[in-house]
């Protein structure tokens, strides 16, 4: 079985699309209005109910709000995290949604939600107390809950069809080369100057969220690759008694 099969399955990926259109019709508004931006971002303490949810879809920030002499302009700080956000959410969310179904997806996104909200209040009592100010902004922790489930899915693809065949396809280099450097970045508290450890700790949070639900899903995508190598053996018999 390819990889690009489960992509152009049947299944349509409802909530990835959703997903992506509210990240970049959010940052667009946060860019063209930028008096926006502060509605939409979380901050500590909240001032604005929403902001609980918002400030995942905002990427990046206005240039009249970044610090005087900031090393990125807010366009090459947007794209950059806009861009590697989506790198994340469109090719492993798209395959984690084919094989376990938008309903699941829904419980791992609130799943997400719910533990980066109670580590943003948690990290933003312990800033405020010693006088900084805490806000965060993006689509990390959830785009990170993606890649271990779909990592699953690809182990059991080899072990399913073989790994001689998983390895032959370009399209599993392609994803891996997006999951080394993102459990690089995960651990790594300074990723070219704009993160910390507020960051990390998100990244962290969806990497280990995601291997959770790798396990909690493990038998739906256990019963995909199995009915997927049962239609494919029915197939060739039928092929063969017909020859």
């Amino acid at each position: 079985m390819k990889i690009r099969n489960i992509y152009f399955g049947k299944r349509i990926p409802f909530f990835c699309i959703a997903v992506t259109v509210l990240c970049i019709v959010v940052t667009l508004i946060s860019q063209l209005i930028p008096s926006t931006y502060g509605a939409f971002r979380f901050m500590y303490p909240v001032k604005y109910p929403w902001q609980v949810i918002s400030y995942i879809f905002l990427q990046g920030a206005p240039q009249e709000l970044l610090p005087e002499g900031f090393q990125y302009s807010a366009m090459q700080l947007t794209i950059g995290h806009l861009g590697y956000n989506l790198l994340l959410i469109l090719p492993f969310g798209i395959l984690v949604e084919k094989i376990i179904g938008t309903k699941k997806m829904l419980i791992l996104f609130a799943t997400t939600c719910i533990a980066d909200l109670i580590a943003n209040l948690i990290m933003g009592a312990i800033y405020t107390r010693s006088g900084d100010t805490y806000g965060c902004a993006g689509a990390s922790g959830m785009a990170f809950a993606f890649m271990p489930v779909g990592m699953y899915a690809l182990f059991l693809l080899g072990s399913r069809f073989g790994y001689g065949k998983l390895f032959k396809q370009v399209s599993f280099y392609v994803l891996m080369s997006i999951a080394i450097p993102t459990v690089i970045i995960s651990v790594t508290p300074n990723v070219a100057g704009v993160t910390g450890i507020p960051s990390m700790v998100i990244h962290l949070l969806g990497l280990v969220i995601g291997t959770f639900f790798a396990i909690v899903f493990r038998k739906t995508l256990q019963d995909f690759f199995d009915k997927e190598k049962a239609a494919r053996e029915v197939v060739s018999i039928v092929s063969s008694e017909t020859v």
